[in-house]
């Protein structure tokens, strides 16, 4: 039938030949396997051969010839591999052994052998026991063919053998010496144990000797009023420098404060503190180491930080103690006379007696007890004096009540002198001109900071002076009335100077240089009386102003008028032009002119406290640099709610410009068409400076 179909022997089929000459042959795969299961092939043999008929490369893979040579190489392979990979863990079972073991098994017993036991000789033909190294090294030998003799790894065994005998030689005599070694090591131990037994108990004796010689003393001092605290010094020395381990181990401070404890009582009872305030302070000092007064702590531990570079020193936990003895004895002996001293016979006006009192027991008090005398005994009574003091009624000055307290108070300070600063704020709220400057005044500027301080004298104290100046001093060179003058110069130590220089400027140099001028143009002027008043004025203020540039500036605008009326001569009366002082410091002051560099005020005095640089004293002291005042209204602005200023030239606070600082900024009201509205806005300095002077 395929020949029918064209088919010839020995070719393929197909009309060009290309098909199969054999038949199909199938290949079975291995039972429970998948395709190409462990690289199993699928193609067949007789596949492969028609795939070479037909021309088609064929893989050697395919062939199973080269399969089989190719296994034979990889196996190879593996098996060198094998020979560098990691060899598997195995157990190894490690069994200890102490010391003592490994030297019995050695032969060395802690009796003192040093033999190391059976010694097998194997280096002839039959193995046989000797009993030392010796006889092994005895037997000859002689070099052999016979490879089973090896000479040179039995010379060799030879000698590890002989190297390790010595060792094990020497470790049995150091075990035995260490043996014997511990035996008398124990021997001296319970020599120095029954020793320092013996010995303690004969210091326990001479220790209750000396107790009881205090005892004695204290049973004849029982009915001996006259007898004093420092006839115990000799035994209580003797208890602390003799006994000093005893004192600590068996507490004996209880026993000395025991006999101290009836005396003490008795002479307290006597005592007046605030008459004899050291009154036993210096024999209780004497004992501090018997008594354990202020005794070191234990130091808090140290431990490595992580890194192991520096040491950590950790907080010590708070832990309550129990009071000792003698500071008991303090509490509710001591204490109760002096809480009773200060309740009913002190006077915070009066304060040496309990200042004397506390200084001379504060760094000896132990700090619970001090700090209760001077929260609940000295500042309430002291804070309730500040409160009901009055400056017209009461002849002592509020400063002899709080000053004496300050070194003392130490963080208390703010809540404690916050009722004297109001005080002292209500004082010169009240304070008239006329009236005499309030005693101590001065000292109170360290109390307060300087922009408080300065505050409260622009608001209080300028606005007053100021006035007097304006409205009660007249400049009459006949009939000249001082008095206005000295109630400002009264104040030349406590107001800064650059205040009192705009002062001057403000309310005196025009009205002096104003009768100036109307002397000087007078048709028989004497120019020798104008030389002499003007010699008096400027030798009535004080040295400390005389320098300041605002005071200094307007004599010598006197003397430039003078100067002008000479030159002039008898044309002075009718070309001599009346100065405007007021116009031409406003004119030297403006930022642009030429002259404002010479306008610059002395900087303010620096605090004796350390304070903080705000912007606010940026903002004041650039004011004061252009001869403006700095000055609190006492009122908000009423959208921010902060606290308003007025930067005015005038020290009577009228006009000027209304500012607030808020977030580093100077906010005024913005300038519209009609004037200033209600707005505020952030303006810089300069324009601050402007619109106060234009106002």
């Amino acid at each position: 039938m395929l020949e029918k179909m064209g088919w010839k022997a020995g070719q393929g089929l197909g009309t060009t030949g290309e098909g199969i000459v054999t038949p199909i042959e199938s290949k079975m795969r291995p039972e429970k396997s998948g395709i190409a299961f462990k690289g199993f092939k699928e193609k067949t043999e007789q596949s492969k051969m028609e795939a070479r008929r037909r021309g088609e490369v064929v893989s050697d893979d395919e062939d199973p010839r080269t399969r089989k040579v190719k296994k034979k190489e990889r196996e190879a392979k593996e098996k060198k591999a094998e020979a560098w990979r990691k060899p598997k863990k195995v157990k190894t079972v490690v069994q200890h052994k102490t010391y003592e073991e490994i030297l019995a098994e050695a032969g060395a017993e802690m009796s003192g052998s040093s033999g190391i036991g059976q010694i097998i000789d194997a280096t002839g033909a039959v193995p046989r026991e000797v009993t030392s190294l010796a006889d092994v090294s005895m037997n000859s030998w002689t070099p052999s063919a016979d490879s089973t003799r090896i000479p040179e790894v039995r010379h060799n065994i030879r000698l590890i053998a002989e190297s390790c005998k010595t060792d094990l030689d020497g470790l049995a005599r150091e075990a035995k010496l260490l043996e014997e070694r511990k035996k008398l090591v124990i021997q001296e131990d319970l020599r120095l144990r029954k020793r320092i037994e013996d010995e303690a108990e004969s210091r326990l004796q001479q220790v209750q000797l000396v107790t009881t010689d205090i005892d004695a003393k204290v049973r004849a001092f029982s009915s001996d009023y006259d007898a004093s605290l420092d006839d115990f010094s000799l035994l209580f020395y003797k208890l602390t420098t003799d006994f000093e381990a005893e004192f600590d181990r068996y507490r004996l401070d209880e026993v000395v404060v025991a006999a101290i404890a009836p005396l003490v009582r008795r002479m307290v009872a006597q005592w007046q503190p605030l008459e004899d305030p050291k009154a036993f302070v210096s024999t209780f000092r004497n004992w501090r180491r018997a008594l354990r007064v202020n005794v070191d702590e234990t130091p808090p531990e140290t431990q490595v930080d992580v890194y192991g570079t520096k040491t950590l020193t950790a907080a010590p936990v708070q832990i309550q103690k129990p009071m000792t003895p003698f500071e008991s004895l303090l509490w509710n002996v001591w204490l109760p006379k002096v809480r009773t001293a200060i309740n009913n016979e002190w006077s915070p006006k009066a304060p040496q007696p309990a200042l004397k009192l506390y200084e001379a027991w504060s760094t000896f008090l132990p700090p619970f007890i001090r700090d209760n005398m001077l929260d609940q005994l000295i500042l309430p009574k002291v804070q309730k004096a500040v409160a009901d003091w009055n400056a017209k009624l009461d002849q002592v000055p509020l400063q002899t009540i709080v000053f004496p307290w300050l070194p003392h108070v130490g963080l208390r300070l703010e809540d404690f002198v916050g009722d004297a600063r109001r005080k002292l704020k209500s004082l010169l709220r009240n304070w008239a001109v006329g009236d005499d400057l309030p005693a101590g005044l001065k000292a109170w500027k360290d109390v307060f900071d300087v922009s408080d301080w300065d505050s409260m004298l622009l608001k209080y104290i300028v606005p007053k002076l100021g006035a007097t100046l304006r409205d009660d001093f007249r400049v009459n060179p006949r009939n000249q009335n001082m008095e206005p003058i000295q109630h400002v110069f009264q104040w030349s130590d406590i107001l800064r100077l650059s205040v009192l220089s705009q002062l001057f400027e403000t309310e005196f140099f025009p009205k002096w240089l104003d009768v100036l001028h109307v002397w000087l143009i007078q048709p028989k002027v004497s120019f020798e009386e104008v030389a002499q008043w003007y010699s008096f004025w400027k030798g009535s203020f004080p040295e400390s102003l005389q320098g300041v540039s605002g005071i200094s500036r307007g004599f010598t605008r006197g003397l430039q008028l003078m100067n002008q009326a000479i030159e002039l001569g008898p044309d002075a009366p009718s070309r001599l032009p009346k100065p405007d002082y007021r116009a031409e410091q406003a004119l030297a002051s403006a930022p642009n002119s030429p002259r404002s560099g010479m306008t610059k005020s002395i900087p303010t005095r620096p605090s004796a406290r350390t304070q903080e640089i705000t912007f606010r004293s940026i903002v004041e002291e650039f004011a004061a640099s252009h001869n403006l005042l700095f000055i609190p209204t006492g009122r908000a602005h009423e959208k921010s709610r902060m606290p308003l200023f007025r930067v005015s030239p005038s020290v009577d606070g009228k006009g000027g410009l209304l500012v607030y600082i808020l977030d580093d900024a100077v906010w005024a009201a913005a300038e519209g068409v009609g004037g200033a509205t209600e707005d505020y806005k952030a303006i810089s300095l300069d324009s601050m400076v402007l619109r106060a002077m234009s106002s």
